[in-house]
């Protein structure tokens, strides 16, 4: 079973994202992270998470800085966790270029653009 930790801006999305990844796959758990996106790490460590999932836009608490925030102290306290960042490259097509550069560093494990089929999400998040 893997376990994803999902936190998106909105409840439509975090809906989608939740359906499209259980999509044929039902061994996927997937948890909202909910409103407060300081208790993150916590409920990554408590449910024992594989995956983190984080929606990025150019609002607080979604910004990139902060998601890298979030996933350097997710580092340190679930090592054996994933980052990925999803970006909608169409809206915010700056902000996807950054997203990309910060997969080339390191610094995630990886990238999704909102635009990919439930299909090719789930499978990558399958290899994960």
């Amino acid at each position: 079973m893997r376990r994803i930790v999902l936190d998106a801006q909105y409840s439509v999305m975090t809906s989608a994202l939740t359906m499209a990844l259980k999509h044929g796959r039902p061994d996927f758990q997937v948890q909202n992270a909910g409103p407060k996106t300081k208790d993150i790490v916590k409920l990554c460590r408590s449910c024992r998470a594989d995956v983190l999932l984080l929606e990025v836009c150019p609002h607080p608490p979604r910004t990139l800085q902060d998601r890298l925030l979030l996933a350097n102290d997710l580092r340190d306290v679930c090592p054996h966790c994933k980052t990925v960042l999803l970006v909608d490259e169409a809206e915010y097509p700056e902000l996807a270029t950054a997203v990309c550069l910060a997969k080339k560093d390191h610094i995630v494990d990886d990238f999704v653009y909102a635009s990919v089929s439930p299909a090719y999400l789930s499978a990558m998040m399958d290899t994960l």
